[in-house]
């Protein structure tokens, strides 16, 4: 299922670090509400991060923007050596404090922020540059995490060859209302989910939340929530053996013929040609989402 992620701080902190190291990465699709920083160090796989779903090499960097479902898959090495994660894990509006209260140095890269739509997957000599010191992040301390870390974020806006996922976006303040509108559509997309209810939810107008939709995502209620449909469609594709008409009904789809359609368009295969020719078949023990 798509799991919503609650995450902590790392050592009083207003952000997270996870190192990892395992033999393997189970698709594990899920969503968060803070930005994610991963590199993946040693492995080849498939990497999913909110529509976008692509092939990853042995040094890999991506950015997640918040509540996009995404997921990383990698299959054991040839080697047998362990593959090595970095994950960074931070909120904008706690850089944003940053900025306002002693670091102005840091507001472009607020901005910069801001503006990401689903996520970012940086050039291969981005991600070279800047392995050495996410590798070792873990293992600093103190004052020289945190400025390390800065430095890092810093040095993300800069990379000219990034691939912006869905586009890049107009710097924009996320509005509260587009929050609760999309904290619904993720909890309740496998329902039969109208605008009407959304824009209930989020308290406004049906009017108000599609200016959102177009404004600040750049999209619309309907594409977001076959998107949601359809990334969870991935994640019982990959994760079980059930028929595509089961997938389909707990995806949201109680019409089968429907499902393949927003499935085709959406991936570019029918879903039993993603299930077959998903490289690494299903999820296995390794690393688990650390829900807390």
């Amino acid at each position: 299922m798509l799991i919503r992620e609650w995450i902590g701080n790392s050592q009083g902190h207003a952000w997270r670090l996870n190192h990892h190291v395992a033999a393997e990465i189970p698709f594990n699709l899920h969503f968060h509400p803070e930005f994610e920083l991963t590199l993946t160090l040693g492995a080849q796989g498939l990497r999913q991060i909110g529509s976008d779903r692509a092939h990853f090499q042995q040094c890999d960097l991506a950015l997640v923007a918040p509540n996009q479902p995404h997921s990383w898959q990698a299959g054991p090495r040839a080697d047998a050596r362990d593959i090595e994660l970095q994950v960074v894990l931070f909120r904008l509006d706690w850089l944003v404090a940053l900025a306002e209260h002693g670091l102005p140095e840091i507001r472009p890269l607020c901005q910069w922020l801001a503006s990401i739509r689903q996520g970012v997957v940086f050039s291969p000599s981005c991600a070279q540059s800047l392995a050495r010191q996410l590798a070792h992040l873990h293992e600093l301390q103190g004052l020289q995490r945190l400025t390390t870390l800065l430095d890092i974020l810093a040095a993300l806006q800069h990379d000219r060859a990034a691939r912006f996922i869905a586009g890049e976006a107009t710097a924009a303040t996320p509005d509260r209302r587009l929050e609760r509108a999309m904290a619904h559509m993720q909890a309740h997309f496998h329902t039969p989910l109208t605008l009407d209810e959304v824009a209930t939810a989020a308290a406004c107008s049906v009017t108000t939340l599609k200016r959102l939709f177009s404004q600040q995502l750049q999209s619309s209620f309907s594409h977001e929530l076959t998107r949601l449909r359809i990334a969870h469609a991935c994640q019982l594709l990959v994760s079980s053996e059930r028929g595509v008409a089961w997938v389909a009904a707990q995806s949201g789809y109680p019409c089968s013929s429907l499902f393949y359609r927003h499935f085709q368009a959406h991936t570019g295969q029918t879903p039993s040609d993603f299930r077959q020719h998903s490289c690494l078949g299903k999820p296995t023990r390794g690393i688990a989402s650390q829900a807390n």
